[in-house]
């Protein structure tokens, strides 16, 4: 098996087959753990390369087991992802992945470079970037995989080109070197060690011109890119080359001292940092360790140090007047007062204090481009507080003065215009009102000449758009501050703005918020009512303080008191309003951004407030708004995209988009106001309906859902073809279909209820069922009861029975079976009756209670061969076969067994032959015929890896490794227990504990008693 990164991601076979890796979501992770390989990956770190961020920590868990376990099946990948506590990580050497033999080639030339042999040296760096086939994972889509992990790769491969290039100089193979110099220098034309090495080749060839030339191009290339100057190693070399110094000719030995030991890896400065920063690039000599002094000296010493060149300022255009001498002018400090008790937004505060230094450094040179940083998110996240705070902590940093102006793109009254927000810059600069220009782009040109130079913090407030912002950006010099509800892209892409996204605050942050204002004895007198203050109040801090100021005013009331003020959602906002000013009502907060939107954007926002799940797709959300508002999912993504450009949505993946309680809150008042409620519940109910069952054709059983009527002409559902689509769609969706069966049943769509439970059940086989399963199905046998539905109401009931058999709980499966069979047989339904007396018999089997349990299954069997039930009378066959096996009569079980292999193989369902190869393979080896049953069990466990049943395939492993350990194949009966362990462990599975145990005493176990294997019980 070999992996590939260093270029394309790719797969080999042995047998030299490339695996196709499906799905961009599985080659993130897998590329992921590739580049971490033999290293223990969190799930978290592993959740952040395929979304930005997610508050969601289990989900995220859930959805990247999911895709493990897709990788899973492939039986190249199975044996190489292991689970670790916490996380996962691949196991593969320098032999198997191109990464790692290209770190173990670098290694081979430093340790020939320390030991003076050049030639292995060079012959290990060329083997080494002869592995990179272009830019790396070019194949595999993750903004956060390729900024914190990619990035500093390629950076690896930059120095090892470069140590190359340098063997290769110091060997006097300077004219051949000019070409591939060339080419590294347009394809990194900001990285000034390439251009260095590129004017040395060029000399030593005898090009003088050519090097002072390309000296030039580099110099106004970084004038235009980032308005500085070369660094002082180029500086040096410019003027050696200029005066012919003798340091620049080639090396008069084999081999000198010097370039030999240059960092690669994660102390070397980013290229991006290195170009963007630029103030005093570090020459490659710098890093060298204590060496032997060479016959030439270095570089770096031999060169006179000449004084840096200062940039020129460019003079304002003709037409543009300049402001008169008018006597002393104040400098301006015009920040708004600082919240005495801020608190927390840590990570954003040390973010803003990063692109600080990056701004400005120790460098006095304030004739760079300004730094433009955009501070956004939605209304009442505390943008403005967190701006104004970390402006009053920087402002000594801005000696010639901080200027604030509130661009009022989001409250009462009219946006300020550019040329108004430009008169206001120019006279609190100085400039005498009959002397501003009229138009904007006269009164722009003179705030840039004005600030020109200057070190000058500009903090434009609640900006609209980048429209309003743009005229406002200064030439050079200083920071540029902007708060927006907006995402403000247009100034990204066009001037380069660094992005701080506000969101919810961290729940210690939150309740350190509260104790600022309320004081720490009274959040510490009662933390369980502070954790619901803060999530009530959604982590938002103007939530907060509104809720603060109240509980201040009321300082002898319980904290719970006023908490349960914030359980009803439709009375929250009320709450979370101080009654003096709009400024602090958080729903008139929230209006001013709703009421900027269109028709179209606004109706998408406020029917999202009806969705019954936390996070929702583009097909759920078209079927909320209908066809007239947005005929398609490309028409319903362009207005999501809207609602994410103003922070009302988020979108941590692609198409997936969610907002917090109270815009939830608020959105959904919205709807209710605008009379949109049933409609449009109904349509996204009826979508989530018939994509379920479009769905759940692809699982086994797939004729066993619950028939639904066509889908209304104006929902159009999702359709698949292919079962891995499907699954997906199921587990992306999963808690949204649980809650569209609670808010069917609160809002009296009984019928959605019980229907859209049905058909879930098939997908419960692939899911690890909890708490929420059994609430489901309770919801779905009142919404029945409550619809008129007798049968579907038993049918729900036995589901609720099965959940509870899953979790453990058997008296309560035996008790809510009884209930359904009583129901069944009220109603004379034969049909239910013989499923539920299956699912009685399983219970029975699992409590022990074999008699009991073919009492049962044999009624089961009847009623199937009455009703012609081929489906039933193989399971119920099967479940009495493993009745057999428990009670040591394996003749009749492997009778029975085989009997309902035949009937699901007419039937053509692979899934459950699977379950019956088990049972075949558990009768086998009771009967001593080992190797008849492992065949079984190999059969079943490629069915159980067909369909992704996790746990069959443990179950599975589990009996396989029963059966060997019988053979007398120790080692393989461990093999097999602890690929079972590893996904017991995974599912949280009580089995383990058990199989752990067996692990330890398989040393002593005795060997070759087929008689002696451990009854079977089904989980």
């Amino acid at each position: 098996m070999r992996f590939r990164v260093l270029g394309p991601l790719t797969v080999t076979a042995a047998d030299g087959r490339e695996v196709p890796i499906g799905g961009n979501k599985l080659r993130v992770v897998l590329a992921g753990l590739l580049l971490r390989a033999g290293e223990s990956v969190p799930v978290g770190r592993i959740a952040s390369w395929l979304w930005e961020e997610t508050d969601d920590p289990d989900r995220a868990r859930g959805t990247v087991q999911s895709y493990i376990n897709r990788l899973r099946r492939l039986p190249e990948l199975r044996d190489l992802l292991v689970t670790v506590p916490d996380g996962y990580r691949v196991a593969c050497d320098a032999g198997s992945l191109d990464l790692l033999r290209f770190r173990e080639l670098t290694a081979t030339a430093q340790a020939a470079i320390a030991a003076g042999d050049p030639a292995a040296a060079t012959e290990a760096l060329s083997a080494a970037v002869g592995l990179w086939r272009g830019p790396a994972l070019s194949n595999v889509d993750s903004p956060t995989l390729h900024r914190d992990e990619v990035e500093p790769l390629t950076e690896e491969w930059l120095r090892a080109q470069e140590q190359w290039i340098d063997l290769g100089l110091d060997a006097g193979r300077h004219t051949e070197l000019v070409p591939q110099l060339r080419e590294l220098t347009r394809a990194h034309p900001l990285r000034e060690p390439l251009w260095e090495r590129l004017m040395l080749a060029l000399y030593r060839s005898g090009r003088q011109a050519e090097a002072l030339r390309a000296y030039h191009d580099l110099a106004e290339l970084l004038a235009d890119e980032l308005g500085v100057d070369p660094g002082p190693a180029l500086r040096n070399l410019h003027q050696a080359i200029l005066t012919g110094d003798p340091a620049l000719d080639p090396p008069a030995g084999p081999y000198p001292a010097r370039r030999t030991a240059w960092p690669i890896g994660p102390d070397h400065p980013n290229p991006a940092e290195t170009a963007q920063a630029a103030a005093t690039p570090v020459s490659p000599t710098a890093a060298m360790p204590a060496t032997p002094t060479p016959p030439v000296a270095p570089l770096t010493t031999a060169l006179a140090v000449a004084p840096p060149v200062a940039s020129p300022i460019t003079a304002p255009a003709a037409d543009v007047p300049l402001p008169q001498p008018v006597g002393a002018i104040p400098v301006p400090r015009q920040l708004r007062p600082d919240i005495p008790n801020f608190a927390g937004r840590r990570a954003e505060l040390a973010v803003l204090d990063r692109l600080l230094e990056e701004a400005l450094g120790d460098s006095p040179d304030a004739s760079r481009p300004p730094v433009i940083v955009s501070v956004q998110g939605t209304a009442g996240v505390g943008k403005t507080a967190l701006a104004v705070h970390w402006a009053h902590r920087v402002r000594d940093r801005f000696p010639d003065g901080q200027l604030y102006l509130d661009l009022r793109g989001y409250g009462q009254g009219r946006p300020v215009e550019p040329a108004a927000a430009l008169e206001t810059l120019l006279r609190a600069l100085g400039t005498p009102a009959d002397r501003v220009p009229v138009g904007v782009d006269e009164r722009s040109a003179l705030l840039r000449t004005l600030l020109a130079g200057r070190r000058v913090l500009l903090l434009l407030d609640n900006a609209g758009g980048s429209e309003q912002v743009a005229p406002l950006i200064p030439g050079s010099g200083g920071m540029v501050l902007v708060t927006s509800r907006n995402q403000l892209r247009a100034l990204i892409v066009q001037y380069g703005a660094r992005r701080v996204v506000l969101d919810q605050m961290p729940g210690d942050e939150a309740v350190e918020l509260l104790a600022e204002v309320l004081g720490r004895d009274r959040i510490d007198s009662d933390p369980a009512a502070v954790a619901e203050i803060v999530e009530r109040c959604a982590r938002l801090p103007l939530a907060l303080r509104i809720f603060a100021e109240r509980a201040a005013r009321f300082p002898d009331t319980p904290l719970r008191r006023l908490a349960a003020e914030l359980r009803d959602e439709r009375g929250r906002l009320t709450a979370l309003d101080t009654g003096d000013g709009d400024d602090t009502d958080l729903r008139m907060v929230f209006s001013w951004t709703y009421r900027a939107l269109d028709e179209a954007a606004a109706r998408m926002f406020r029917l999202l407030g009806l969705h019954p799940g936390e996070e929702i797709g583009v097909g759920a959300a078209a079927a909320l708004v209908g066809p007239e508002t947005a005929p398609d999912e490309a028409a319903a993504t362009r207005l999501l995209d809207r609602l994410a450009a103003d922070h009302l949505l988020r979108s941590r993946s692609p198409g997936r988009y969610d907002f917090h309680d109270l815009l939830r809150a608020y959105a959904a008042e919205c709807a209710r106001e605008a009379g949109e409620v049933d409609e449009p519940l109904r349509r996204v109910l009826d979508w989530y309906l018939h994509t379920a069952h479009n769905a759940a054709r692809h699982l086994p059983p797939g004729d066993r859902t619950v028939p639904a009527e066509p889908p209304p002409q104006e929902v159009t559902p999702l359709e698949f073809d292919r079962r891995e689509d499907a699954v997906g769609w199921f587990e992306t969706e999963l808690a949204n279909l649980m809650a569209a069966v609670r808010t069917a049943a609160a809002h009296g769509r009984y019928g959605h209820a019980w229907r859209i439970a049905a058909v879930l059940v098939l997908f419960r086989d692939f899911h690890v069922p909890g708490p929420a399963w059994a609430d489901v199905h309770r919801i779905a046998a009142d919404a029945a009861r409550r619809d008129g539905r007798p049968q579907e109401e038993g049918r729900a009931i036995n589901h609720l029975a099965e959940v509870h058999a899953r979790l453990g709980e058997l008296d309560a499966a035996v008790a809510r079976n009884t209930e359904a069979l009583a129901l069944a047989r009220e109603i004379g339904d034969r049909d239910l009756e013989g499923f539920v007396l299956a699912d009685l018999g399983g219970v029975y089997f699992r409590l022990g209670e074999f008699e009991e349990s073919t009492r049962c299954y044999n009624e089961a069997l009847a009623i199937a061969r009455e009703r012609g039930d081929r489906r039933l009378e193989a399971e119920t066959l099967e479940h009495i076969a493993r009745n057999d096996n428990g009670l040591g009569r394996y003749e009749a079980a492997l009778e029975r067994a085989r009997a309902a292999l035949a009937i699901y193989d007419r039937m053509r369902d692979p899934y459950h032959q699977g379950e019956a190869l088990r049972t075949i393979g558990i009768a086998q080896a009771g009967l001593g015929r080992l190797d008849e049953a492992a065949c079984s069990f190999e059969r079943a466990l490629e069915l159980m890896r067909r369909y992704e049943d996790r746990r069959g395939e443990a179950e599975v492993l589990d009996h396989l490794g029963r059966a060997l350990l019988a053979a007398g194949d120790l080692a393989g009966a461990r093999d097999r227990w602890n690929a079972a362990l590893r996904i017991f462990t995974e599912y949280g599975d009580a089995r383990a504990a058990a199989l752990r145990e067996r692990l330890r005493e398989a040393g002593d176990a005795p060997v070759g008693d087929p008689a002696g294997l451990p009854k079977t019980r089904r989980a």
